[in-house]
């Protein structure tokens, strides 16, 4: 029989083209496991402020998330001279030496009480441990008027600034905007706390009402942190209208649980409980800023136990405790709380498993037959069981990792919103990749991150099981061409 050659022209074109591949699609649905992974700005929170001084502090149930004040007087030296490395000196890299998973809640402090007794004075200079502001704020030309006391509502001494005065407000705002040229968008940084006014920087100076900070003050203060701020979390005291406004602040609750609920919320109410004031979390939502109910999806809310009564309702009422903390989307508890002691491990796993977000990968289907510079979707369906959204900035990735376990590429899907996938949500995504031109032919494995959009930081480990050692969860192999 007689065999036809094939034209010289098409025989060229079957040497040297490659045809499409037949679409194929790798695909997994994984289950959420009921593994308690150590995340990054969720969980507990301890003590920092004084870490160094004290040589540590007892983590006894996972803790990462660590409480820094920031007195004033430690960070600005001089009128707008900033001292940000014994900011790093004396807090951080102490606690990041002996944690590299740290994160920090940061609050600005003016006014301490009993500074010396609770060693935030640890590195003062130049004497006036009382004083948490600095020295030049007092002296001319500024001349800023102070109020000395013993004793404010059994809490002191108390060394505090006029917090009304123009020059004081100046001040302020302009210490605001540093602190954020710093650490805006750090990704250490769980929050910041607003800070600065009141004792304890927390907008109030109990039983010496002469010393309060307006509420002209207070709306200057909230202002001026709501223009410096655009990326990192900030949380506020209270939901009263002049300190929250329309801001979209998150609150710290000083006195979890007995200021939280409304106090026939549980029978018997929960110790000390009092709901009839803004100082009240419920009663503020109601009465003060109605709006700030939903601060929550943009801001985190967090909570500490300083009295007793409170801590033991930790283990004592655990499932009251659950259902505020996921009631009212908490993302982190402490410093102070049930978690600085050792034991009760059950109950402590069980709040610590109902803060902040639980995000997983439920199903995700890839075409496991790629071409290096092509298109390919990815379809991700990613769901929250916690009780609050994830507020930081992490980011999608797809890792193409060789048989050596080298990753030989990466992509960010930048398309996928972590941050708006709310509690018992599971939000769906076909998100278009540009497969690494730089890739050799050959087969990977594929892996999917929740990375941090800075360079140094671990990934958010997905509440799912089949991860490898960097907290990537493995998709399946592919073959690139």
């Amino acid at each position: 029989m007689k065999t036809h050659a094939l034209p010289l022209a098409l025989a060229l074109f079957a040497a040297c083209t490659t045809l499409p591949p037949t679409a194929h699609a790798g695909s997994i649905s994984p289950a959420v496991s009921n593994q308690q992974f150590d995340n990054p700005h969720r969980g507990f929170m301890l003590w920092g402020s004084s870490y160094a001084a004290n040589g540590g502090v007892d983590n006894f149930h996972g803790a990462h998330i660590y409480h820094v004040y920031l007195p004033w007087r430690v960070i600005e030296t001089a009128d707008q001279v900033f001292d940000w490395q014994a900011v790093e000196t004396h807090y951080l890299q102490p606690i990041l030496a002996d944690d590299p998973l740290a994160t920090f809640v940061l609050r600005p402090v003016a006014d301490y009480p009993d500074s010396a007794g609770s060693q935030i004075d640890a590195y003062y200079t130049g004497g006036e441990n009382e004083r948490d502001y600095p020295k030049f704020l007092e002296q001319a030309p500024l001349s800023i008027p102070f109020a000395v006391r013993a004793k404010c509502d059994g809490d002191g001494p108390i060394r505090s600034l006029d917090y009304n005065h123009p020059a004081a407000r100046q001040q302020m705002q302009q210490f605001v905007q540093a602190l954020a040229q710093r650490f805006d968008g750090d990704p250490r940084i769980t929050a910041i706390q607003v800070g600065l006014l009141g004792f304890w920087g927390e907008w109030h100076t109990s039983g010496c009402e002469d010393l309060q900070p307006n509420s002209q003050t207070r709306s200057l203060i909230r202002d001026a942190y709501v223009a410096a701020f655009k990326r990192t979390p900030l949380q506020t005291r209270y939901a009263r209208q002049s300190d929250i406004g329309t801001a979209a602040f998150g609150i710290y609750e000083d006195y979890f649980p007995s200021f939280t609920a409304k106090c026939t919320a549980f029978s018997p109410a929960l110790p000390s409980c009092s709901d009839t004031g803004w100082w009240n979390l419920e009663y503020a939502f109601t009465h003060e800023a109605p709006a700030a109910r939903q601060n929550w999806k943009i801001n985190p809310i967090s909570g500490e136990s300083p009295n007793t009564n409170q801590k033991n309702t930790w283990t004592q009422r655990t499932a009251d405790v659950r259902k505020l903390l996921r009631d009212y989307h908490f993302s982190f508890l402490g410093p102070a709380g049930a978690h600085e002691k050792s034991g009760n491990a059950a109950s402590m796993q069980q709040i610590k498993r109902d803060l902040g977000y639980r995000l997983a990968v439920t199903k995700a289907t890839w075409p496991d037959v790629q071409v290096r510079g092509q298109q390919a979707t990815l379809q991700l369906s990613v769901g929250n069981s916690g009780s609050a959204p994830l507020y930081q900035g992490y980011h999608v990735e797809l890792h193409w990792v060789a048989s050596n376990g080298t990753t030989a590429a990466r992509t960010s899907l930048a398309d996928i919103d972590l941050n708006a996938v709310m509690p018992g949500e599971t939000t769906q995504h076909n998100s278009a990749f540009t497969v690494p031109a730089g890739l050799s032919p050959g087969s990977y494995a594929l892996r999917l991150a929740f990375a941090d959009d800075a360079p140094g930081r671990r990934h958010i480990a997905p509440q799912n099981d089949g991860q490898d050692a960097e907290r990537r969860l493995v998709l399946g192999q592919v073959q690139v061409q």
